[in-house]
């Protein structure tokens, strides 16, 4: 049985982009026979399998999962994989060599770590615009020069999904949590949905656990970043989405059962911010109030959902 479990997720994937992935698996000092590689297709238009060739590793298969969304694609990976510990990987992360065998002897080493992620240095298509600089982490970009660990939240410490590196134990209660509390599905993107936080979903169900999560400097990823993302209206939307995530991830925490509100004093500080800031940080604070609002419309429509079917099956 394989000790590491490897899975990319992806969606209609760029193919040139998929094609330096998987040669940066093939590549991997790690043997072949310590790791499987699961690539689950996650309803793309053309089956992937059509496009990639696996047959160069011994312990590999396509896996596809027909119901869209990146939750689905990896909540299915969680169900299958085989191995103690499982790798995430998205279909434009390009690994260093020893990534797989840095992640077997990091957990080794540390039994009390349950989640990590590394260092993610971008490879841009396009330069993004200047003011950009002190957002990269809106599109997972991560220059980690010092590896930080902790058993609370932190920024700092907080693994993202790129490159995350779990053990089964919390993959197993990841699962559990989720069937037990659909609301946590809200999170999930679907197509061209934006929305977050599955990252910071399995990091809590890691910490429940009792253990700490972090981010290592020794994990090195180069992230593929295409043009498009780095457009500013992708970019605001992007922001738009993200602070959306924030209001929801707190619904979900109180189990949707208080409304998501903005105080007076968030009023007032965005308020301060669009009255003194430049042009960027006015069109900043406007992407703040449209998150807030379309958190607000997608709690509604979740109730209003599982209202309707509460009254359905009361009827039957």
């Amino acid at each position: 049985m394989p000790s590491i479990s490897v899975a990319i997720c992806t969606h209609n994937p760029r193919l040139d982009y998929l094609s330096r992935v998987l040669n940066s698996l093939k590549q991997q000092s790690l043997p072949y026979s310590d790791w499987e590689l699961l690539l689950i297709d996650n309803a793309s238009a053309t089956p992937v399998s059509e496009s990639v060739d696996l047959s160069w590793h011994p312990n590999a298969r396509v896996i596809a999962e027909a119901e869209l969304g990146i939750a689905s694609a990896r909540l299915r990976t969680m169900r299958e994989f085989s191995g103690e510990l499982l790798v995430f990987f998205d279909d434009d992360n390009v690994m260093a060599e020893d990534y797989l065998q840095r992640c077997s002897e990091l957990f080794m080493k540390r039994p009390d770590l349950g989640a990590v992620s590394g260092c993610l240095m971008p490879e841009y298509e396009a330069q993004p615009p200047e003011w950009f600089a002190p957002y990269e982490s809106w599109i997972a970009v991560r220059r980690i020069t010092k590896s930080t660990w902790s058993n609370f939240l932190d920024s700092r410490s907080e693994p993202v999904t790129a490159g995350m590196c779990l053990r089964r134990s919390v993959a197993t209660a990841f699962i559990k949590a989720t069937t037990e509390n659909p609301i946590m599905r809200i999170l999930d993107r679907r197509g061209s949905s934006l929305l977050s936080g599955e990252d910071v979903a399995i990091a809590k169900t890691a910490m429940k656990l009792g253990y700490s999560v972090g981010q290592f400097a020794e994990l090195r990823i180069l992230h593929l970043i295409p043009k498009r993302r780095t457009i500013p209206a992708y970019l605001f939307s992007l922001y738009r989405h993200q602070c959306a995530s924030g209001h929801l991830m707190g619904w979900v925490d109180g189990l949707g059962q208080t409304p998501i509100q903005l105080s007076w004093r968030m009023l007032l500080r965005a308020a301060y911010r669009f009255v003194r800031g430049n042009q960027i940080s006015r069109r900043l604070v406007i992407e703040e109030l449209r998150g807030f609002q379309l958190a607000r419309k997608i709690s509604r429509d979740w109730t209003d959902g599982q209202q309707g079917t509460a009254n359905s099956k009361g009827r039957l």
